[in-house]
């Protein structure tokens, strides 16, 4: 058996020299990791904090356009209900005026032609006319070949007297190819059979005829004759 001898060298500090070496090491590690994290984490807490308040920032700009928004459309619903409304107003109106403007029409053709009636009767011009025919109206009654007339008679107003006679109406017209003259007192019913007229400023004389069949009426003379 064979013994070695083992020669070492007495070194006492090493050991607390590589303890506190390891320490110090590890020292200067944790102080640059804490460091380190620390700026990293400031840093990224100020850009959360830019980032909140920039978010919310927006979420004010957006919520201020929204109550604009509801706002405008609040308005523009408003501006849609009232046009509607004044189209609505507007139509009624319209069918209104169109319902009406026939018998507005109607009434302004009756005064005028009532107020060409007196005129007739009270201008100067025709202070010397005497008696004289108005106007003589022919419209188709409801029977077949039947006719409603009116004649209306005036005369002066400055004539201020009564004035009496007798009336005598012809119809001329066609009967196939043939041209016929028929009298009003042979096709009137009994009023119209003898037509006599006796009044101071204006008369009105109406009554029905029947036409002959297949006679068509072209002209109506009327003669007056004063007694």
């Amino acid at each position: 058996m064979k013994h070695q001898i083992v020669i070492k060298r007495h070194r006492p500090w090493l050991k607390p020299t590589l303890l506190g070496g390891g320490a110090a090491i590890l020292a200067l590690l944790a102080w640059g990791l804490y460091s380190y994290t620390r700026a990293h984490t400031v840093t990224a807490y100020a850009q959360t904090q830019s980032e909140v308040e920039k978010l919310r920032s927006e979420r004010r700009q957006l919520s201020q356009q929204l109550r604009d928004a509801q706002g405008q459309i609040a308005k523009l619903k408003d501006s849609v209900v009232y046009a509607q409304r004044s189209g609505e107003i507007d139509a009624q109106a319209c069918d209104l005026v169109q319902a009406t403007l026939p018998k507005l029409q109607k009434e302004v053709a009756d005064l005028h032609e009532q107020l060409a009636f007196y005129r007739g009767i009270v201008s100067p011009d025709q202070a010397r006319a005497g008696v004289r025919v108005y106007n003589l109206k022919l419209t188709r009654a409801a029977v077949q070949g039947s006719y409603n007339y009116e004649l209306v008679l005036i005369q002066s107003a400055r004539h201020d007297q009564r004035v009496a006679g007798r009336i005598e109406v012809t119809l001329e017209g066609m009967q196939g190819s043939r041209r016929r003259t028929v009298r009003l007192s042979d096709i009137a019913d009994d009023a119209g059979k003898n037509l006599l007229f006796s009044f101071t400023y204006f008369e009105e004389i109406d009554g029905r005829l029947s036409l002959p069949e297949g006679f068509k009426p072209q002209r109506v003379n009327v003669k007056l004759s004063t007694d």
